[in-house]
């Protein structure tokens, strides 16, 4: 049984193959990297996505009573930022919960970045949206009225 050794065959000492055992252990290291502790950006991230679904609740909600374009598009710009902020939250905890986990050679430090760059890329889709939306009412004014 070779746990955690590396065998390699010596064919040049007289044409006999030789077993040579080498322990990997002082080569090896987690890659965690504080990764698998719950960090204080996690817990105001979650804040920060509640007080912004309460914003965009209520604004959505006000510019349809009120007939608001401006408070309608702000609150679907809030929705946006809240789904980026999720993305956020959710990174952090999967990359939390999968720290130790083997599937990730170098660590799950990544996943936040790729999480933030996921959120700016839906900001973007977004806002691309609201434009065309904007242009579409203000060319067709029967529409916005």
């Amino acid at each position: 049984m070779l746990d955690s050794a590396y065998a390699e065959y010596d064919l040049l000492s007289l044409g006999t193959p030789v077993m040579h055992h080498h322990r990997l252990d002082q080569w090896q290291h987690d890659h965690t990297f504080g990764q698998n502790h719950k960090r204080s950006g996690e817990s105001r991230t979650l804040i920060v996505v509640g007080l912004t679904l309460a914003m965009m609740v209520w604004e959505i909600t006000a510019g349809v009573i009120y007939g608001s374009m401006a408070l309608l598009a702000d609150g679907l710009h809030m929705g946006s930022h809240a789904v980026a902020l999720g993305i956020a939250a959710f990174a952090y905890a999967y990359a939390r919960k999968q720290a130790t986990s083997d599937r990730f050679s170098f660590g799950t430090g990544k996943v936040n970045a790729l999480g933030g760059f996921t959120g700016a890329i839906l900001l973007a889709v977004f806002a691309l949206y609201m434009v065309i939306e904007s242009v579409g009412r203000l060319f067709d004014q029967a529409k916005s009225t």
